[in-house]
């Protein structure tokens, strides 16, 4: 018989915590049960004598290992080891083995081939009747399936599928052992919390493939401009955090800041097509900024928002007064979701005029919010904050609703009011519902397309110049005008400029407010008249307030104005009574 057929005489005895009663393995019926174990058992099984030198194998350690039994014989049994356990293993079985005469545990195993998987081991000690050890009893299971599986689920729950990043579980856990490191080693750290600039726009207009290689490349980015210790994660979104070990001085972090600012602004390469994106971070240092992992993470996002504020494409670190701020835009963001529940937005008209002629030739629409205290809030206030958190896309297809239904009403009382403009947000002009949502609004109010007039900043268009392009176009079928508003802000292609189907410019009131006095702003304000007619679009002007703008306006061929000189922001009813003298 070979080594794995022959059978096995004599006494088998186990003791210890797990195997109290001696076993005694008789000839008959229960010599025959042990064979059959042995022989066709899905466990590899391996008997050894005292010096640890193989004796015996079954079949299951055949078809697990890969080693035949002529091979094994007589070797020691740690000939499997894959050399990656644990330091003091073998010690710490043996302790167990003289101790208890059993051990049970996982270790690292290596096939005849080389490979190395991990098997679940059971060792007992085989001693006669006098305690004498005679032999070692080894069984063990190829447990590789089983830790597949548990990795599987463990990288689904700390790691981001898109960019194999920590998510923001993981994050946490690593804040936590960096807060209990930093503690006893009187060290510091820094959370950044890092917010994609433009991200939307990737999705919207190459799609979301796009956006996630985007996202990949992001965190490559990242992780490649970083030491090993630091932690790169994706929490969410087009958000990503970065943990920063042992940091001595704010200046070495702003220098990683900065090497991160410019390295996620490079361009990416979108299959054929260019993405641009820009990062706001913010920052939050340990102990200064917080001493618990939650603290951290909202210090960390409240500079982040300050660096958005603060214009986009850089960073900041967190300051005490930001969580006053950070709770006052929470209770804004409250106080205008009841808002729009309790319908407390109105609006206002303020007229535009031909500076010619002198002519009503326009009234714009301004949204204006009292709150349950009837107390006025500044747009400037609200209004970023609607755009942020998404509210302005309702709250301005209201805006353009109600202002149609007025203007349709002016028309059936006879008055005369050239066109209406109305303030569309980049919230709404990135969406996909734009056309639609203008579309709705002339049905329901019965207005004609031709006398609307949607003014649209230029920061957003050029944002997104290649979807701003489709979207007008849809919009000009409608047979509405179009306005760049807040121009000379931005930064204008003369190229999309021409290819746009807008019709007007409308300069922002920074570049009016010091005209004709201050030469720098007139010599401005020329230029995009001269730069505007040339391109046969006409030119508006906002915020003129006094005679002598807008005698220099006229004087260079600005075609229309608006702005306290000609006529305050008033409600409807007062806007009717104006419409009603008007010559």
């Amino acid at each position: 018989m070979t080594d794995t057929e022959s059978q096995y005489d004599g006494e088998l005895s186990a003791s210890g915590p797990d195997a109290q009663a001696q076993v005694t393995i008789r000839p008959s019926s229960d010599l025959y049960l042990a064979a059959s174990v042995f022989e066709h058992g899905p466990q590899g099984i391996m008997v050894t004598d005292a010096d640890h030198k193989i004796l015996k194998v079954n079949p299951a350690f055949t078809r697990i290992t890969g080693w035949q039994g002529q091979d094994v014989i007589g070797r020691r049994d740690n000939m499997l080891s894959a050399g990656r356990d644990e330091p003091g293993l073998e010690e710490g079985i043996q302790a167990a083995l003289d101790r208890d005469d059993i051990w049970i545990g996982e270790l690292w195993s290596r096939r005849a081939d080389g490979e190395v998987f991990p098997e679940s081991r059971t060792i007992v000690a085989v001693r006669d009747e006098q305690k004498r050890l005679l032999h070692h009893l080894c069984l063990f299971s190829d447990i590789s399936a089983e830790k597949f599986a548990a990795e599987r689920i463990h990288r689904l729950a700390h790691y981001d599928p898109t960019t194999e990043l920590p998510n923001r579980v993981l994050l946490q856990d690593r804040l936590l052992h960096a807060i209990n490191h930093a503690s006893r080693s009187g060290k510091r750290f820094a959370l950044l919390f890092l917010d994609l600039d433009g991200f939307k726009l990737i999705n919207d207009n190459l799609g979301h493939a796009a956006g996630d290689e985007v996202l990949r490349l992001v965190g490559v980015r990242l992780t490649s401009r970083l030491r090993k210790a630091d932690i790169v994660a994706r929490v969410g979104g087009d958000e990503f955090a970065v943990l920063l070990s042992d940091v001595d001085r704010d200046s070495g972090v702003q220098a990683i800041c900065d090497e991160l600012l410019q390295v996620i602004t490079e361009p990416y390469e979108l299959g054929g097509e260019q993405g641009h994106v820009t990062t706001s971070i913010g920052i939050a240092v340990f102990p200064e900024d917080g001493s618990d992992v939650q603290t951290l993470l909202k210090h960390a996002d409240a500079a982040m928002y300050q660096a958005k504020e603060r214009g986009k494409n850089r960073y900041a670190f967190y300051e005490p007064e930001m969580n006053r701020r950070a709770e006052e835009r929470l209770q804004l963001t409250r106080q205008l979701r009841r808002a729009m529940e309790h319908d407390e937005f109105d609006l206002c008209y303020q007229p535009q005029y031909d500076l010619g002629s002198g002519r009503l030739v326009g009234i714009e629409a301004l949204i204006r919010w009292r709150d349950d205290q009837g107390r006025l809030v500044e747009p400037t206030r609200f209004l970023p904050v609607a755009e942020d958190t998404g509210l302005i896309v309702t709250i301005g297809a209201w805006a353009l609703e109600t202002a149609c239904r007025q203007a349709q009403q002016w028309r059936e009382q006879g008055l005369e009011f050239g066109r209406l403009a109305v303030n569309i947000s980049g919230r709404q002009f990135q969406g996909e519902g734009l056309p639609d949502a203008v579309e709705n609004a002339l049905a329901v109010s019965g207005l004609p397309g031709e006398l609307l007039e949607l003014e649209i900043t230029e920061t957003w268009v050029m944002e997104g110049p290649f979807k701003a392009d489709a979207q007008m176009r849809a919009l000009r079928d409608m047979g509405i005008e179009l306005v760049i508003d807040d121009f000379g802000l931005g930064n204008s292609s003369m190229a999309y400029l021409k290819r746009f189907p807008v019709d007007k410019l409308k300069i922002d009131r920074s570049f009016i407010r010091d005209i004709p006095v201050d030469q720098d702003d007139s010599a401005i304000v020329s230029a995009i008249i001269a730069m505007g007619h040339s391109l046969g679009l006409k030119v508006v002007a906002e915020g003129v307030e006094t005679a002598e703008q807008s005698s220099f306006l006229r004087s260079i061929g600005c075609d229309e104005a608006q702005g306290f000189l000609f006529g305050r922001p008033v409600p409807a009813d007062e806007m009717n009574v104006a419409l009603l003298y008007s010559p």
